[in-house]
């Protein structure tokens, strides 16, 4: 079912997705999202991905974020400057999901945000077939079986960065939206 871009499609589908995987927009793409503390092995059964192969969790605030991961002075200077946004930190995990680390990212959207205001921390990986195009639009998700589509019209479609800040160094894992070197002078200007 396909529901308009509001805050009231997100309450109605907001106890659903407690434990069903539903399909969302995000400042960046179509996300395939439900609670952390359903079985989140749906979403990777719809998505053919593997389960050893970690995914995005959504939050909506650094509280939210403390709560799931260790946030260290770095990571918590990327959160300052650039969270909400399309930005995703990896960091050790407090072992609420089934890795020992977990990419965490506060979404600059109202949709998911809502969403997290209902049911807590969400999974927000791409809605789409692993390896398949990003998708930008809602028709770009029809391949994944879910009940519930909140359909915001055409989203930018470039994913967020993901760097991970476990340990000493921070290091690139994919470049996104916003550029690996903006967050590498920032860095270097505060130390």
């Amino acid at each position: 079912m396909r529901l308009p871009c509001s805050k009231e499609s997100v309450k109605r589908i907001a106890t659903y997705a407690r434990e069903n995987p539903v399909i969302i927009p995000t400042d960046t793409l179509y996300g395939l999202s439900m609670s952390i503390e359903g079985d989140i092995t749906r979403v990777f059964e719809l998505k053919k991905r593997p389960l050893d192969k970690p995914i995005p969790i959504g939050v909506s605030s650094i509280e939210m974020m403390e709560s799931l991961g260790h946030i260290n002075r770095t990571a918590r200077i990327l959160v300052e400057n650039f969270m909400p946004g399309a930005l995703t930190i990896v960091v050790e995990s407090r072992g609420k999901v089934p890795w020992d680390t977990i990419a965490l990212r506060i979404p600059a959207h109202p949709i998911p945000l809502t969403l997290m205001e209902e049911i807590g921390a969400i999974t927000l990986t791409s809605a789409n077939i692993a390896g398949d195009k990003s998708p930008r639009r809602i028709e770009d998700t029809l391949k994944l079986n879910v009940v519930y589509r909140v359909d915001c019209g055409v989203l930018p479609g470039t994913p967020s960065t993901v760097v991970s800040v476990v340990g000493e160094e921070i290091k690139l894992i994919r470049e996104g939206v916003i550029p690996f070197h903006t967050i590498r002078t920032l860095l270097e200007e505060i130390e």
